[in-house]
């Protein structure tokens, strides 16, 4: 089969689409964002990349923490939402009915309504040309109770979604292997 180039810009790959908050208090704001990955073990980081432009660079440059919230299927039109308006025009929470929870270590709030938050302090921060890139050490992960399976996050439980080339696509909620089967 015959390949054609692209241009390197296009997001080629699926990325977890999650809404990131930012700030505390009356501050806090909601940014939903697909440049989102794990990038070391231990400790646990996880790197978010965020335009300067955006409101919630000013929060999370003043803070250092943020809040990584993973929506369900069912929550596509708030990830949506927060995603397209900015917090300098629109209160995300009240306009969502969305529920500020305190978190165990970091000042920002989780989402109450979302399954699976992960608190964050950024460690390191680069510039890379339109976007900043957070490295932010995971300090907690909260997670539903009936989204568990032997003290681990179930993967035919979750029923999330990624994004590509400006696309939301469901991920399907079946294992189709097992990290390490191809060593039997």
């Amino acid at each position: 089969m015959e390949k054609k180039t692209l241009s390197p810009k296009l997001a080629t790959i699926p990325m977890p689409a999650a809404v990131i908050s930012v700030g505390v208090e009356e501050d806090a704001n909601l940014i939903t964002l697909a440049y989102v990955g794990k990038v070391c073990l231990n400790p646990p980081i996880i790197a978010i990349s965020i335009q300067p432009k955006r409101y919630s660079y000013q929060l999370i440059e003043k803070y250092g923490e943020f809040v990584i919230n993973y929506p369900t299927v069912n929550q596509l039109r708030e990830t949506d939402y927060c995603g397209t308006r900015s917090g300098r025009d629109v209160n995300k929470w009240k306009e969502l009915h969305l529920t500020k929870e305190k978190a165990s270590i970091v000042k920002v709030p989780m989402v109450k309504e979302f399954p699976w938050n992960m608190e964050c302090k950024v460690i390191k921060k680069l510039e890379l040309g339109s976007h900043v890139c957070y490295f932010g050490e995971v300090v907690a992960t909260h997670c539903n109770s009936e989204l568990i399976k032997d003290d681990n996050i179930d993967p035919e439980q979750i029923s999330t979604f990624a994004y590509i080339s400006g696309n939301y696509i469901p991920l399907e909620q079946k294992i189709i292997g097992k990290h390490g089967f191809s060593l039997k």
